[in-house]
């Protein structure tokens, strides 16, 4: 089933908590973007797309291994985003699996355990803190609504829809994403 997902790996934000691009920044001799796209690799080999946006110009020759996509309108937010990169999936996926490169401690074991719970037709979603967020695989289904997204929220608002059936994979991994320095000095 992972050969039939597609992977949007989002790093379009300008970092500004952070005060400069922490895609770029450096954890255990990688950066988190790199570390992230090596991740999903492992599992999806030829399957990683990066939407980027702001710093494009910086990140995008420091990438190796996966297709870039730039958002001219990164602005918008996450929901933005997501919506730029849905409109660029393999017209052949099946699924689409929405990652963050600063959640630093999603590895390919995490990622195999959530495309193992894919089906082909249901959501699956990490569960932490009490909520449903990303990573999370979106069947085809759905990549219209991904399309549509706007919000900063990202695609919570599907994650989170009561009508909507989600396959919720406990991932305390997850919480843990990178927003200042001193989160990142803090591992």
């Amino acid at each position: 089933m992972t050969s039939n997902i597609a992977v949007l790996i989002m790093a379009a934000g300008a970092a500004t908590r952070f005060g400069s691009p922490k895609q770029l920044a450096q954890y255990q001799g990688q950066t988190l973007l790199q570390r992230c796209i090596d991740s999903a690799n492992a599992v999806f080999s030829n399957k990683v797309s990066v939407v980027l946006g702001a710093h494009a110009d910086q990140i995008e020759p420091q990438i190796l291994g996966a297709q870039v996509i730039i958002n001219p309108d990164w602005q918008n937010g996450l929901g933005g985003s997501i919506a730029c990169g849905a409109s660029h999936i393999d017209p052949a996926a099946r699924g689409v699996f929405i990652l963050l490169a600063d959640q630093i401690h999603i590895a390919r074991d995490q990622l195999q355990v959530m495309a193992k719970a894919f089906e082909g037709d249901n959501i699956v979603a990490a569960h932490y803190c009490g909520v449903r967020g990303v990573p999370a695989i979106f069947p085809r289904s759905y990549f219209e609504q991904l399309q549509g997204l706007t919000e900063d929220s990202g695609a919570k608002t599907l994650l989170n829809n009561a009508e909507i059936s989600v396959t919720e994979i406990a991932l305390p991994e997850a919480e843990l994403d990178i927003d200042r320095p001193e989160d990142l000095h803090k591992l």
